[in-house]
């Protein structure tokens, strides 16, 4: 008999840069388990790249095809699976993932108070009659049955469908199409034993196996999972459906994978990091025993240079231990979500205290860390005093706050019947940036369900806190922090000093970019949403509208694109920020405080390289070297601010080069990502939104003098 010729597929739109970037691990897993399993009896092939996908199933045309089904892929998921039925109407099609109405957490699908969750399967499944099979099991389990099934109906897929029958771990239409069948459960793998036990090493490695190598090109993040599912019931998470046991991966399994990616990547150009995809990697001590195993990895191939993780939601000693192993190369954030302990009660989140939070925040100040937070609204309960009382703790502790509309994701209680009614919620759609593209004539769009209202929070409530956000973030970019930390020592709250920030620039006798800037962001916020799915799509679907589309003027992120754009007017967020401070707090000021905010001033206007970088002549015009002279060390101070200002109140001069090699290379950079060659402004703002926090690329080289 020949070969089995399955497919996998993790799907990425990549119209304006692609959604996500890390190595797809799990239909890695998949993959291997499958070759394991049959030996000799498949051919194998992994995609993420659309375009690459639609010509093999033009060209190979494969006998099963897999996909990974997710939030960012959904339709072009659907989409790949119409094509293919087109190609070859025998080809057997199956999705797996969380986009779908029983989540990912589910072991049963029925109808219950909670959501009527057998009916949404069933209409899920109707209106995407070209998926044959929804894995609701770990894709390592139930794709398996279902091509054990395929090849004991010789690969026939007429005769396979018309048994009629479940398969295990599979959801599927019946033959008539009025009902569905459901293959029972499938435990996890690995799930038998406890955490000690560490049982998943029984699914090859597809990194050792070489069946990820492809994506081990630089332009990826490798991806690692060394345990599966979450302890947790967050009603906002897909993954929050049940709680879950933890089944793992052997502490040497990992480390003999990473230390495999850092030989293949050491000596290429392209990412230094890797990511860790545990729902809370560090919550266990075999976390810390693998951190030793990294660190040896680390010693001797410099790799990686960067850790990405979602910090675990206890057991936050573990993440500092393994960070400090690590040489302080671990992502460290903590993310609360919200601080209305109402609202935490519904989300399943009163697993810390704001005393432990701010200890958790001096270790990471310890360690020269900054802290961020995610902050998701509106949720349950919450209104605008609770979610600005809950910004403000964050703000004046030195956390970085960043602002998400909530999600209503599928399988999240937060998106079922039973939520909508008890809490009021209420929904808009939007399409999900960088999530869209043409493929074979069709235009296929991501378009996601949002929260946009509660009982506590109506729509204009809602919109007020989003553009408050904007300007949260944009008091939160690396550039201003020398800023947050000297008004911290004058006594000023940061956040204080934002609500009047804000307030200014809405007064309708201010004048000002950032004013133009700030109303630019309301307006979009608002116009981007929309009262259902299908008005979305049919608005994108309009050439006049994709064409805004994919030159960027609608549909980004628009978080990231405005804050970007911010930083083009660096200088005009200074000076307001300045201003601001000497006509609001006068009380807080004297001969000390008054000499350092200018010199502050004089020295951020000075030092970073923005508008040298943006201009046409990019400096070439310009002396190469300016001298600045201070009667305050503001720079000295900031190496040392727990000092006394006054220590610092000396006359100081600073000489800045210009640096044109790096202006030079940054403008190529530009060049490079330049849409149709006109809008630098836009190329400019996407360059930032990727390189911001890195503020020492902006920033002249300086030297003291004096």
């Amino acid at each position: 008999m020949k070969k089995l010729k399955v497919l996998l597929a993790d799907p990425r739109h990549k119209t304006v840069g692609a959604h996500s970037y890390f190595v797809p691990i799990g239909i890695g897993y998949i993959g291997s388990n499958l070759l394991k399993q049959f030996k000799g009896q498949i051919d194998l092939k992994l995609f993420i790249d659309a375009e690459e996908i639609f010509e093999s199933l033009e060209n190979w045309k494969p006998d099963v095809i897999g996909i990974s089904n997710y939030i960012w892929n959904s339709d072009l998921s659907k989409f790949i699976c119409e094509y293919a039925k087109k190609i070859n109407p025998n080809v057997l099609t199956i999705l797996g993932g969380p986009e779908f109405p029983a989540g990912t957490g589910a072991t049963k699908i029925e109808d219950n108070e909670k959501d009527k969750t057998y009916s949404k399967c069933f209409k899920y499944l109707s209106e995407r009659p070209c998926v044959d099979y929804f894995a609701y099991s770990d894709g390592e389990t139930s794709f398996l049955e279902i091509v054990k099934v395929f090849i004991e109906n010789n690969c026939l897929t007429k005769e396979m469908i018309d048994k009629d029958k479940p398969i295990r771990g599979c959801v599927s239409l019946k033959k008539d199409m009025n009902g569905l069948h459901i293959g029972d459960y499938i435990p996890r793998i690995g799930m038998s034993g406890s955490v000690k036990n560490e049982g998943r090493d029984v699914i090859p490695s597809p990194y050792t196996t070489g069946l990820l190598d492809k994506f081990l090109d630089g332009s990826f993040v490798p991806a690692f999972e060394t345990a599966r599912g979450c302890p947790f019931l967050c009603t906002y998470c897909d993954q929050g459906i049940d709680a879950t046991k933890i089944a793992t991966f052997s502490v040497d399994r990992i480390a003999e994978e990473i230390e495999y990616v850092a030989k293949k990547l050491r000596d290429r150009k392209g990412t230094k990091a890797i990511i860790m995809t545990d729902s809370n990697w560090g919550i266990f001590e075999k976390d810390v025993r693998l951190s030793h195993k990294i660190l040896k990895v680390m010693d001797k191939y410099d790799y990686p240079q960067y850790i990405e993780c979602i910090t675990p939601k206890s057991n936050w000693n573990n993440i500092i231990k393994i960070n400090d192993k690590l040489k302080n190369r671990v992502q460290l954030n903590l993310s609360m979500q919200s601080l209305n302990l109402e609202t935490l009660d519904v989300i399943k989140r009163r697993n810390w205290t704001k005393e432990k939070y701010i200890e958790f925040l001096g270790k990471l100040e310890e360690r020269g860390k900054s802290a961020d937070s995610e902050i998701i609204m509106p949720l349950p309960y919450e209104t605008e005093k609770t979610y600005l009382d809950g910004i403000k703790f964050l703000m004046d502790n030195g956390v970085r706050t960043l602002s998400y509309t909530l999600m209503m994701l599928f399988g999240a209680e937060l998106g079922r019947d039973k939520a909508l009614k008890d809490y009021g919620l209420k929904d808009k759609w939007r399409i999900l940036p960088k999530s869209f593209g043409e493929y074979r004539g069709k235009k296929v769009f991501e378009i996601e369900r949002i929260c946009v209202g509660t009982k506590t929070m109506d729509y204009q409530t809602y919109l007020n806190c989003r553009s408050y956000s904007f300007i949260a973030k944009l008091m939160g970019i690396a550039f201003l922090k020398p800023i947050s930390i000297l008004t911290k020592k004058i006594g000023i709250s940061w956040f204080d000093l934002s609500i009047i920030v804000r307030n200014k620039i809405k007064d309708k006798n201010y004048k000002g970019r950032l004013k133009e800037l700030f109303n630019n962001y309301c307006k979009e916020s608002h116009e981007e949403l929309f009262e259902t799915k299908e008005e979305a799509m049919k608005f994108y679907s309009e050439d006049k509208n994709y064409k805004l589309l994919i030159n960027g003027d609608v549909g980004e992120n628009l978080m990231s694109k405005y804050t970007a754009r911010g930083i083009l007017i660096l200088d005009d967020i200074i000076s307001i920020l300045f201003d601001v401070i000497r006509s609001d707090f006068p009380h807080k000021l004297n001969e000390e405080t008054r000499a350092a905010l200018k010199s502050a001033e004089n020295w951020l206007k000075n030092l970073y390289l923005i508008d040298k970088i943006f201009s046409d002549d990019h400096g070439s015009s310009k002396k190469e070297n300016d001298e600045l002279t201070m009667d305050f060390d503001f720079p000295a101070w900031l190496q040392d601010h727990k000092q006394p200002l006054k220590k610092f109140k000396k006359n100081s001069i600073y000489k800045f080069n210009l640096d044109l090699k790096k202006i030079n290379y940054i403008q190529t950079e530009i060049d490079s990502i330049l849409l149709g060659g006109k809008d630098k402004n836009r190329a400019f703002a996407r360059y930032l939104e990727r390189r911001y926090s890195e503020v020492s690329f902006f920033r002249k080289e300086f030297q003291k003098l004096h």
